[in-house]
């Protein structure tokens, strides 16, 4: 839902700035105006009515207008950036920068014609790829040496999955294309490292997304740790859901899984009294002779695990910003914002998640689910 207050506080301000750019662009074009006025009111008329009566109108429909608000939302953003940069750029070249910044609309009429529809056309560029990019995950290939013995277990694979977001935006079609792609790598073992739901736990009991999360299975079981969003709303209906769907949640424990390797699930960072990572593995008696794969959805504090002598330690929560400049920005805040790093003894691998939240696009990023393939030795 606070995508799409953004998206609604965004059609309210920046849409309007954007269709006057246009509208000074076609100065003397009553046709090119009129379709520009037409489509600018309907999205802006359409968006509206679903945001407040979303509850009166068909799923499908309300589905179709998330998608093309919150698609609208990107455009008004990317496009709206990108006329100012190039604003700034022709007073800055013109030598103009002293002049009244509406000197602009004075422009030659072919120039401002050509410099509207040209970031137009580049935008739905950017998105059309962007879409296909969050349509077709890829399957991240990891290898990782682990220098333990596992018990009889001499390598493993692993599907590791993060930030599904199931919910309004994310409905059960997505759901079902990623459960297909999950159980198609034929893994050992399926973890989850956070944010299986996004808000309310209400769209994916109404669409029945738990049905596609029982499908979910492998031979040494799939686990979860919590993330931010289990927390948003419905808690612990949402954690009791995902025991029920047969995805074991792990929450500031510990399981030894066939005699071999521990698997350990933090809390989220939300929950201000969770254990640190040392004390799940003494309070559980975790045996450290044994490989250990810890579960935590924010990627925060590495040290933490690689002090505490975890072997294998995944996270999710940074969506590695979704979408461009999104990227940059993590990569400024956390250590490793996507990917592997080794850290002392530690393997850490971050996860861009294969879901997302809000607009359904990954610029500059990429939807994916890892593979690890973990030798022991």
């Amino acid at each position: 839902m606070r995508a799409l207050i953004n998206a609604l506080i965004i059609h309210l301000t920046l849409n309007v700035l954007v269709f006057f750019k246009g509208w000074h662009a076609f100065e003397g074009r009553k046709r090119a105006r009129l379709i520009l006025a037409v489509i600018f009111a309907s999205e802006l008329l359409i968006y509206v009515t679903g945001f407040f009566f979303y509850r009166y109108l068909p799923e499908p429909l309300v589905q179709h207008i998330r998608v093309m608000g919150t698609s609208w939302m990107l455009f008004l953003l990317y496009s709206g950036g990108l006329w100012l940069i190039i604003d700034l750029i022709t007073l800055v070249v013109l030598g103009q920068l002293r002049r009244p910044f509406y000197f602009l609309r004075h422009s030659p009429p072919k120039r401002r014609i050509l410099l509207f529809i040209l970031p137009v056309i580049l935008v739905a560029g950017i998105m059309a790829h962007g879409r296909y990019r969050f349509m077709h995950p890829v399957v991240q290939q990891v290898p990782i040496r682990v220098q333990k013995q596992a018990g009889n277990q001499d390598s493993l694979r692993i599907a590791v999955v993060g930030d599904l977001h199931l919910g309004w935006m994310i409905d059960r079609s997505h759901t079902r294309r990623f459960v297909d792609l999950i159980m198609a790598q034929q893994a050992d073992m399926i973890l989850f490292v956070g944010d299986i739901f996004d808000s309310q736990i209400e769209p994916v009991l109404r669409q029945g997304m738990d049905q596609e999360l029982r499908r979910l299975s492998a031979p040494l079981g799939v686990y979860t740790c919590t993330g931010n969003h289990e927390y948003r709303h419905d808690s612990e209906d949402k954690i009791a859901l995902l025991n029920e769907a047969g995805i074991t949640v792990l929450r500031d424990r510990a399981l030894l899984i066939d005699s071999a390797f521990y698997v350990v699930g933090r809390e989220d960072r939300v929950i201000t009294h969770r254990k640190t990572t040392e004390q799940i593995l003494q309070d559980e008696e975790v045996d450290r002779s044994r490989p250990v794969i810890l579960l935590n959805h924010t990627p925060d504090n590495l040290a933490e695990e690689a002090n505490a002598g975890v072997d294998i330690a995944l996270f999710g929560h940074t969506h590695h910003g979704q979408a461009f400049p999104g990227n940059l920005l993590t990569d400024w805040v956390f250590e490793v914002a996507h990917g592997y790093k080794k850290k002392g003894d530690t393997h850490i691998y971050v996860t861009s998640g294969i879901g997302l939240v809000g607009p359904q696009y990954r610029i500059g990023t990429q939807s994916e689910i890892a593979l690890l393939s973990v030798t022991f030795e």
